[in-house]
């Protein structure tokens, strides 16, 4: 277990009191579009790991109504270890962006995000 260092989280507090509102809501954009991009991805993972499993079993041939329940559960679940944020491939990309997205917080800050993720 690991101790939290008080010391540490303080430069990111001061960071984000640094920001403009047009940064601070071109950062939140981003964030909303890298957990969105994680999700896409898990989702078509998850898919991928679904093909391998057979189609039959001992009960008999998959039904239409269980594939669709199967891909209904899986994109639930690529949006629940998405916004856990598990994976951590949206936090890489935020890192890696940042400073792109800060440049032009103008222009970001304005950017649509089409589908937001549920609460």
């Amino acid at each position: 277990m690991s101790a939290v260092n008080p010391s540490a989280a303080a430069p990111q507090a001061q960071q984000s009191q640094q920001l403009t509102p047009q940064q601070q809501e071109a950062l939140k954009r981003l964030h909303t579009a890298a957990t969105q991009l994680e999700g896409v991805f898990l989702d078509m993972l998850f898919s991928a790991m679904r093909e391998t499993v057979p189609k039959e079993s001992i009960f008999g041939k998959q039904s239409m109504a269980e594939e669709t329940f199967g891909q209904m559960l899986d994109e639930q679940r690529s949006q629940a270890v998405a916004k856990s944020g598990s994976f951590g491939i949206a936090r890489v990309l935020e890192q890696q962006l940042r400073s792109t997205v800060l440049a032009d917080a103008a222009r970001e800050s304005k950017t649509q995000v089409q589908r937001e993720l549920e609460p």
